[in-house]
């Protein structure tokens, strides 16, 4: 996995979407037990970054949920991407 990747963890019921860093202070050799720092914009979620586990990772898949294209907007406009929003948009409507 990549820097910016974006994932889901699981979280009980819920699905929280995300992305990642990797946890620069781990000196891991085996993948499993690679950790990384997950960051969220949900609003139930704590701003500060958890520490996860590689096997806590879900991939995103190619068509996110409308909710998650809403909420992927929401950050290009707050990073004042213009370009990024447009592009979402596009692909919401795929």
């Amino acid at each position: 996995m990549k820097d910016g990747s974006w994932i889901y963890i699981q979280r009980g019921m819920k699905k929280i979407l995300g992305w990642i860093e990797k946890n620069p202070s781990c000196i891991c050799q085996e993948l499993m037990y690679q950790t990384y720092f997950f960051y969220t914009i949900d609003k139930s979620r704590s701003k500060e970054p958890i520490l996860i586990y590689y096997k806590d990772i879900m991939p995103v898949d190619s068509h996110l949920l409308d909710i998650d294209y809403q909420a992927l907007q929401l950050v290009a406009l707050d990073r004042n991407d213009f370009s990024w929003f447009r592009d979402l948009g596009y692909k919401r409507m795929l």
